[in-house]
């Protein structure tokens, strides 16, 4: 039986921000999130996508493997795994 070793991380909006190319200035806004939590993207190349890839490859190259995220105002919850 396959063992697993759990861990929650919490991103906020200023995270990604963070790891922009390009300051966040000029870069119009492309992430639209609603209270309930549903997040959408405009089409195209997208800078703050980019930025969430980045983010969340720093735990892929750790060895986590991402099971979910949840999308909260402001927020990014991610939900990893790695066996043990």
């Amino acid at each position: 039986m396959d063992q697993w070793k759990y861990r929650i991380t919490v991103h906020t909006a200023g995270d990604v921000l963070d790891l922009l190319a390009d300051p966040a200035d000029t870069v119009p806004p492309t992430i639209f999130c609603d209270d309930e939590g549903a997040c959408y993207f405009d089409a195209g190349p997208n800078p703050f996508t980019e930025a969430i890839e980045r983010l969340l490859d720093q735990s892929g190259e750790a060895g986590w493997e991402l099971v979910q995220v949840a999308f909260r105002p402001n927020q990014l919850i991610c939900f990893w795994k790695r066996p043990i």
